[in-house]
């Protein structure tokens, strides 16, 4: 695709909304996963992930293709769920209730997504990927602060990736992010057989990475525009 052919670069009073992954989205993931990572085979069973309190997935959506002018406001957090609401909810995800395209509801543009797994101590980011035509825009690098950001929330020690030895741009996004190479996977990569860079960042509590993030959460927002994260 050719930069005439891209869409018009975001404005800065434009802002995308960084947000956890419902059952609604999932078919836009899905299409975002298939041209992004096109020989993984089996896929990443992302209806069945969205009930395991283990694994974050988290989407950048754009604004509506009506309202381009749209400026996304953080939602207000709903108050917990009563007993009963959280029954019906179980219940009406064991039959499986009607999706945005059945209903006649029009999905949320979804530009990129990414797959956080929390465990011991650890968050893994084990897929991130950004729509084609909206790559070089910065929503990758939103999505990077997203996978940061819920470590952070969740208290953990460290973030942690395997990257293709061959992929210098992403390479480059996470080293300036503190992500350091600690190590190798040989032969990771089934499509192939190409090794892996394992990443990882400093200790997330520490003083000085939390000062260099908020830094470059401040620029990415100065570059690109305000942002409205709700990922709790």
């Amino acid at each position: 695709m050719s930069l005439a052919d891209k869409p018009p670069r975001p404005n800065s009073s434009v802002a995308h909304l960084l947000r956890r992954m419902e059952q609604r989205d999932v078919p836009q993931v899905k299409a975002i996963e298939r041209e992004a990572f096109p020989t993984i085979w089996p896929p990443p069973p992302f209806h069945k992930e969205l009930r395991n309190r283990f694994i974050h997935h988290l989407v950048a959506q754009g604004p509506p293709a009506d309202e381009p002018d749209a400026v996304f406001e953080t939602p207000p957090q709903p108050p917990p769920p009563t007993r009963l609401g959280q029954l019906l909810r179980g219940l009406h995800r064991l039959v499986g209730g009607p999706s945005a395209e059945d209903s006649g509801i029009r999905p949320d543009p979804i530009l990129g997504y990414v797959s956080v797994w929390t465990m011991a101590g650890d968050a893994h980011i084990v897929g991130i990927a950004v729509r084609e035509g909206h790559r070089g825009w910065g929503i990758g690098e939103l999505l990077l602060i997203g996978a940061v950001e819920t470590g952070l929330r969740q208290g953990l020690d460290t973030v942690t990736l395997e990257v293709r030895v061959s992929n210098d741009v992403a390479q480059a996004l996470y080293i300036k992010y503190g992500f350091r190479e600690v190590g190798v996977r040989k032969r990771y990569y089934r499509d192939n057989n190409e090794d892996a860079l394992i990443m990882t960042t400093d200790p997330l509590a520490s003083v000085d990475f939390q000062q260099a993030f908020s830094r470059l959460v401040a620029d990415h927002e100065a570059r690109w525009g305000r942002t409205a994260r709700a990922i709790e």
